[in-house]
């Protein structure tokens, strides 16, 4: 029988809906969550007395109303866990004071920090940032910050929660293994040390859901994709970390602060998402509020990770094939 010019299109219509509705049920949205970075909270004066189009300039005024609005957000969305990527803080602005006055503003900085992030109702964590530990020990900050579910001696860690297995890593290491602590750094000289390593390699081993990997200083190589890029941001054993997260099959992305630009990178197989500095661009909490919301999908070994940018932070679609 002859089909209509009409009844043929309806038809072939009819089947692409079909096959694009079983690609989305084929799809699985495992999580939702919220990640911000480089709030840099402190009593400094912004860098700029108006807007920048480039990252350089630091606002830090405007730090703890951005938090906020980044927390209602998450509520409104109902996301499953946010997290900050480190440098939740800053130095105080006078620096002939004592050193006990440092650490005291310090405290209360962190605090004021994570008084805006606790109105998220849900589950939050925290990375360490190099500014976090300019004038206190992570001992400090741990008194100040909480992790959900997460001992306070616990400077890097992992959980699950909706269908992913996140590991955060401490990268606030120097090459011979010091912890940061009370300014005893230098910001580039970052490494994960060799306990951690070793914690790592294990954790992948036991892990039983895509991964998604969290950390202030940055493990790809930037430097081959984004022009004018300072190497000093990469841990200086990134390579040993990289092989490690290969090695395992099971990373679906990494997402990274410490860099104000941003950017993103994919290598071996494993998308890398650098976030732009919250404290970037400008004090406007719509506009000038760099954050991500991301969404994780997985279809089978293959899983997507959805960025999507709010203020200046750029959007990405990043997709990783496991083993």
């Amino acid at each position: 029988m002859k089909l209509s010019k009409n009844l043929a299109s309806v038809l072939a219509v009819a089947a692409l809906t079909a096959l694009a509705g079983e690609a989305i049920a084929a799809e699985t949205k495992l999580a939702t969550f919220g990640l911000i970075t480089d709030t840099h909270v402190c009593d400094k004066a912004d860098q700029s007395e108006s807007i920048a189009v480039t990252a350089s300039p630091r606002y830090f005024t405007g730090g703890p109303a951005k938090i906020e609005a980044f927390a209602a957000d998450m509520n409104a969305r109902k996301a499953d866990f946010v997290a900050e990527l480190g440098d939740f803080s800053d130095n105080p602005a006078d620096s002939s004071l004592s050193a006990a006055k440092k650490r005291e503003m310090a405290l209360a900085f962190l605090s004021l920090a994570e008084s805006k992030l606790g109105q998220f109702r849900g589950a939050r964590y925290h990375v360490f940032g190099n500014h976090d530990t300019d004038q206190l020990s992570k001992k400090d900050v741990f008194s100040i910050l909480r992790n959900e579910g997460i001992g306070a001696d616990r400077t890097w860690y992992s959980f699950d929660r909706a269908g992913v297995h996140v590991v955060v890593l401490d990268g606030s290491y120097t090459d011979a293994g010091v912890s940061y602590d009370a300014s005893n750094y230098s910001w580039d000289n970052s490494v994960v040390p060799k306990a951690e390593l070793d914690w790592l390699a294990q954790d992948l081993e036991s892990a039983r859901s895509p991964v998604i990997v969290l950390t202030h200083q940055l493990l790809n190589p930037l430097e081959l994709v984004e022009k004018g890029f300072d190497v000093n941001h990469e841990m200086r054993n990134a390579p040993a970390v990289r092989q490690l997260l290969e090695k395992s099959g099971k990373v679906a992305a990494v997402f990274s602060g410490h860099y104000h630009d941003g950017g993103f990178q994919t290598v071996n197989g494993i998308p890398y998402v650098v976030l732009q500095a919250n404290a970037a661009y400008g004090n406007d909490v719509s506009y000038h509020n760099q954050y991500a919301v991301v969404d994780v999908f997985a279809d089978g070994k293959k899983v997507k990770t959805v960025v999507s940018g709010h203020g200046m932070q750029r959007s990405y679609v990043a997709e990783a094939v496991l083993k």
